[in-house]
């Protein structure tokens, strides 16, 4: 009989002789101290242009840390790192980012760990500055994002990138591909003053503004008017609410309107909205629909999960606090329509359901919210016709700003094919009409 073959291991290995053992894990090797910054260049060059895992060769040896005693070792290796981190981070505000731009970024493209460690960097980062040098609604932002609640103490000295409890080799992995996706971030039209800069940048006619906005108390008054439509379980209820807030905003804004005719137009600002999965394509017609109404204009960038409005800073107040609380009430109300057994039957069915409810919602109460505009400013500019064409000119402005902003942009369809959805989300917002005087009138007569 002739020789038989012997069957190879499955893992590809040549057959081993008898006792002999496989080869154990390979030690990575240590970097010599003046070694660190090139190998941290070469890790995140490997990850491409579209920002994937690093090479696995090259930050083994980030891992192992430099060729010191561990403790050093790993410092060295981290401090790097930190420095890395806190210098993309700052060339990115020079881009136009902003912290919650960043934060959203990582976490949508890579995941909770990587946006964590954006956040602790951020954090780390602000602290180079004076408190006087970090615009408010810079500081605002790392507070929501938890990034000073990181940079707490002596969070930023010695070992931080890699997270407590996290093995270290996936931990500096994180870091390097956090590094990555920082440093190919794409330049954004500015919307304000970046840390450190001396006094508001002005680029013509996005010029950062010199005011704050609406006024505190308006907004206070707002937001518990909305925070009452929100809660109540009553639509007529909801109706007035919602519709009492949207008048007290275009009051307000006709009130700055009146100031601004006597110094000049106003400044046009602009404001980052996140716009999130699921169902982020009519949630951004939902935001379209508001900013148009409040004389701004919306673009949507999908795949960093935002929008970006452009208008007046009183109007843009509006619109973050009318967005907010109709995207509540829209889901309360798209969550109470989906209980019919032929929706809750299949989560393809419910997908549909819910994408039509959206659509179908943001184009009705677009028509609404364009109704409580028109009556509130016809009311709140009687005896001052003078000031329609300052109003209009605030529309005719943030189209501007749009077009400088972003010269290419497009158009995107959003489709809806549930009828049952279409018709429950234009219930939906029928049932929220906007039409102040209406609302008003039929709350009197309940009474």
């Amino acid at each position: 009989m002739g020789n038989r073959k012997q069957p190879r291991p499955r893992d590809g290995r040549t057959d081993q002789s008898p006792g002999s053992r496989p080869p154990g894990p390979r030690r990575a090797r240590r970097l010599h101290a003046h070694q660190v910054d090139a190998a941290i260049d070469a890790a995140v060059a490997s990850c491409g242009v579209a920002v994937g895992r690093p090479a696995p060769d090259l930050v083994e040896p980030l891992a192992a840390g430099a060729d010191a005693p561990e403790a050093t070792g790993h410092a060295l290796v981290d401090r790097a790192l930190g420095r890395a981190l806190s210098a993309a981070l700052t060339v990115a505000w020079r881009h136009g980012w902003q912290p919650a731009d960043v934060h959203r970024a990582l976490a949508r493209l890579h995941g909770r760990p990587h946006a964590r460690l954006a956040a602790h960097a951020m954090g780390c980062e602000a602290r180079s500055y004076q408190p006087a040098d970090l615009p408010q609604r810079w500081r605002m932002q790392l507070d929501a994002i938890g990034a000073t609640e990181f940079a707490a103490g002596d969070a930023c000295s010695g070992q931080w990138v890699v997270a407590e409890g996290t093995e270290r080799l996936p931990g500096v992995s994180v870091a390097v591909e956090t590094l990555a996706r920082l440093r190919r971030l794409p330049r954004l039209p500015s919307l304000g003053p970046a840390p450190g800069d001396p006094a508001p940048r002005r680029q013509g006619r996005r010029a950062a503004p010199t005011r704050a906005g609406a006024d505190p108390r308006v907004l206070q008054r707002v937001t518990a008017l909305l925070a009452k439509a929100e809660s109540t379980t009553f639509h007529a209820e909801a109706e007035v609410f919602t519709a009492k807030a949207q008048e007290l905003m275009t009051r307000h804004a006709i009130d700055r309107v009146a100031v601004d005719a006597g110094r000049g137009s106003a400044t046009v600002g602009g404001r980052r909205v996140g716009i999130d999965d699921p169902y982020a394509g009519p949630r951004y017609l939902v935001l379209s629909a508001v900013a148009e109404a409040n004389r701004c204009r919306a673009v949507w960038s999908k795949v960093w999960g935002f929008a970006t409005v452009f208008g007046a800073e009183d109007d843009l107040d509006t619109v973050e606090l009318l967005y907010t609380s109709l995207m509540i009430q829209a889901t309360r109300a798209m969550v109470a329509g989906q209980a019919s057994p032929t929706v809750s039957s299949g989560g393809g069915r419910m997908r549909s359901f819910r994408q039509s409810f959206l659509v179908a919602f943001a184009g009705r109460i677009g028509t609404r919210l364009r109704q409580a505009a028109e009556a509130a400013t016809a009311d709140a500019t009687r005896g001052r016709a003078s000031l329609l064409p300052v109003l209009a000119r605030r529309s005719e402005d943030a189209e501007a700003a749009v077009r400088e902003a972003y010269p290419s942009v497009g158009t995107s369809r959003v489709s809806a094919n549930d009828a049952e959805g279409w018709h429950a989300g234009r219930a939906a917002a029928d049932r929220a009409q906007l039409d102040l005087h209406e609302a008003l009138h039929g709350r009197a007569r309940a009474r």
